[in-house]
């Protein structure tokens, strides 16, 4: 929607009243034989013209050699608009990311330390005609624009009569602002207020719960404004590589973060962490009865330990060999009714397959 309205408006200087689909096949048709016969090599899936925001300034601009780079990254035509082999916004991720010298203070299901995790977000809710917002998912910071969570914590026909209406950062207990340590120490042991933001525009994956019960359970956020992710209390986290089997390459365990029930049956107030054993696929597979794909990733083997409702779209975050930078290796997608069960893991959606689908999605 936003892509369409700044295509539309970046054309009127060229000709005015012309449609997008007109306009690029009057510039672009002339080429596509060319391209075609060239077999244009895309490392990636080619996606429509208007989806890359990249390539539409070029057009915007129609210069002969503008065009001519245009045709050189045209893959095919679909109902009349070229795609395009747009290029990754690899850069439009931060590189001074996933940095927390607290996080590895942790022991079974604990409290995290007061500014750990500074990547996390907690997404709340309204239903209709309620003045309550609820705090019901989780999501984590990528950069300063973008929150990673889950699909089914944004999209409407599994929200009900819920609607998405604020995301949180800096935040550590629901029920305090400006947060403190315990004990308090001093000025310097509490962070400041939190962060809301509103919600400019949501991505899920187009391939949600469409193969197995939660699969692709994996979406954006674009808030409204800049966050500055510069300080100490709010951060990016790292995205790992593409394809990169990350469970069978540590021997560290990965770390669950949020808000969600406890083995307790209520609600944390306070930002909880978990480190989470990974359990092997197809050991996985088999207590799921086959309902696991590649894209999914499994933690957690002991009763009490694990990510439950309302730790949803949150991070499962792994550190390299000394700590920092933490890699966001997971999404918290789904697990066992009863959570925290002896032998029965935690399902989560397995980033590092879905690194190339995020970069083709962010725009500046």
């Amino acid at each position: 929607m936003h892509s369409t309205f700044m295509v539309k408006r970046s054309m009127v200087h060229i000709q005015r009243g012309c449609s997008f689909g007109a306009l690029v096949v009057l510039l672009l048709l002339p080429l596509f034989q060319m391209a075609h016969t060239q077999r244009v090599t895309c490392q990636h899936e080619c996606i429509p013209l208007r989806q890359c925001p990249q390539l539409v300034r070029l057009l915007s601009n129609a210069t002969p050699e503008n065009i001519a780079a245009l045709q050189r990254v045209t893959c095919s035509f679909r109902n009349r608009e070229p795609t395009v082999c747009c290029p990754r916004n690899t850069n439009l991720l931060p590189r001074n990311c996933g940095e927390s010298s607290e996080v590895f203070r942790i022991i079974g299901e604990t409290e995290a330390p007061l500014g750990s995790h500074a990547w996390m977000a907690v997404l709340g809710y309204r239903a209709v005609g309620s003045s309550t917002t609820e705090f019901l998912c989780g999501g984590s910071v990528i950069n300063e624009r973008y929150i990673l969570t889950a699909a089914h914590c944004v999209l409407e026909s599994v929200l009900g009569n819920k609607k998405l209406e604020v995301v949180r950062l800096g935040e550590w207990d629901l029920t305090t602002d400006p947060d403190c340590a315990r004990p308090y120490i001093g000025p310097g042991s509490c962070a400041p207020s939190v962060q809301d933001f509103t919600i400019e525009e949501i991505i899920p994956h187009p391939n949600y719960n469409t193969r197995v019960k939660f699969s692709d359970d994996i979406a954006l956020i674009r808030v409204s404004s800049p966050i500055d992710i510069s300080g100490f209390w709010v951060r990016a986290v790292c995205l790992p590589p593409q394809n990169i089997d990350v469970a069978n390459r540590s021997t560290n365990e990965p770390i669950a973060a949020g808000w969600g029930f406890t083995e307790n049956g209520t609600t944390s107030n306070r930002l909880l962490h978990v480190e989470l054993p990974f359990v092997d696929h197809s050991q996985c597979n088999a207590t799921y009865r086959g309902d696991i794909v590649n894209e999914q990733i499994c933690a957690g083997v002991w009763a009490g330990q694990d990510s439950c409702g309302g730790d949803s779209g949150g991070p499962l975050i792994l550190s390299g060999p000394r700590g920092p930078p933490y890699l966001q290796i997971g999404v918290v997608s789904y697990g066992p009714t009863n959570c925290g069960q002896q032998s029965v893991p935690g399902v989560y959606t397995y980033v590092t397959h879905y690194r190339n689908w995020i970069e083709e999605k962010l725009r500046p």
